[in-house]
């Protein structure tokens, strides 16, 4: 195909093999990125973030590739720009200046769609923009921006009553943003009482979501005295809460309890998808290298070293 403006390769993204732009012409396509086609606006962002994942780039690199599409309606562009920001989250650390400057960079490019899409769907929509919907609203919620978190708070109130009867689609979203900004003794039983009393699957692992989202103490006790109970609570819906030191204390019962069961080494790959620090990591080898000869977990165990280490390395 013909080359209009920058020059590009690969146009129509049609061969196996990615482009490493540099200099100038690095430096036209970004100038221009808001005048290609969706494909080709999604093509630009995936090649950059592949460098920076295979490390011939810097991730900071990728700022400048995404910060001009404030603007775009495409799921293609839309969900492109997630897989970026989700890359950059991990050099963020919690409560500093650089998270601030993440969320003001979410902020920022999920504002446009958010302001033309609100939090539930209109007549004459098009199918993709639920899928926008869905990646800005949850965007918003992560970044804590005011206006979504208003209208989240309004749209629970809405629904306090039968918290099951929240849009489907956005239900996540708002179960987390009442946790996060409404925390309270009341608010915890409502969705633990919830949680037992629902038939719903897919409600009852929103909920166990929204309760990892807990500050307080008193309330992380309750649902790890409660995952002792299988009846009640099922230990799978549960194990990405922050339960780290809990699990390590309470390793033999888990084995016990969870030996044969598919969920058991979650408990080896959640903290492994999370762990960022050369802390965690010595804390994460004490504890499992000495089990490397449980075949249930072994080579989890040692991916989870791996995994760990090279994100270590990386940040």
């Amino acid at each position: 195909a013909q080359n209009q403006g920058a020059l590009r390769f690969n146009t129509e993204n049609t061969a196996h093999y990615i482009t490493d732009y540099q200099g100038v012409l690095l430096d036209q396509i970004l100038d221009t990125i808001t005048e290609l086609d969706s494909t080709s606006k999604l093509q630009v962002v995936q090649e950059r973030r592949l460098l920076a994942e295979a490390g011939h780039i810097s991730f900071a690199e990728l700022v400048p590739v995404i910060e001009k599409l404030t603007e775009e309606s495409s799921y293609l562009v839309v969900s492109g720009v997630k897989a970026v920001l989700s890359g950059l989250k991990i050099f963020v650390e919690e409560g500093s200046e650089s998270e601030k400057a993440y969320n003001d960079l979410v902020i920022k490019l999920s504002r446009f769609n958010f302001d033309r899409l609100g939090f539930e769907a209109k007549d004459g929509e098009r199918d993709e923009d639920e899928l926008v919907r869905q990646i800005v609203i949850g965007n918003l919620i992560a970044a804590n921006d005011e206006k979504a978190t208003q209208e989240a708070d309004r749209i629970f109130e809405a629904h306090q009553d039968d918290l099951e009867k929240l849009p489907a689609a956005i239900r996540l979203h708002i179960l987390i943003n009442q946790i996060k900004h409404h925390e309270s003794k009341e608010l915890t039983d409502q969705y633990l009482k919830n949680y037992v009393s629902t038939v719903d699957g897919s409600f009852k692992r929103q909920l166990a979501s929204a309760l990892a989202y807990t500050n307080d103490k008193e309330t992380l006790d309750r649902i790890l005295e409660a995952l002792k109970n299988k009846d009640i609570v099922k230990p799978q819906d549960f194990t990405q809460a922050t339960v780290w030191t809990w699990a390590r204390e309470n390793w033999d019962w888990i084995k016990a309890a969870l030996g044969g069961d598919m969920s058991f080494d979650k408990f080896v790959i959640y903290p492994a998808n999370a762990f960022k620090t050369a802390e965690r990591l010595a804390e994460y080898k004490a504890f499992f290298e000495p089990q490397l000869s449980d075949m249930a977990i072994s080579r989890n165990i040692s991916m989870g070293i791996k995994e760990i280490s090279a994100r270590v390395d990386l940040i």
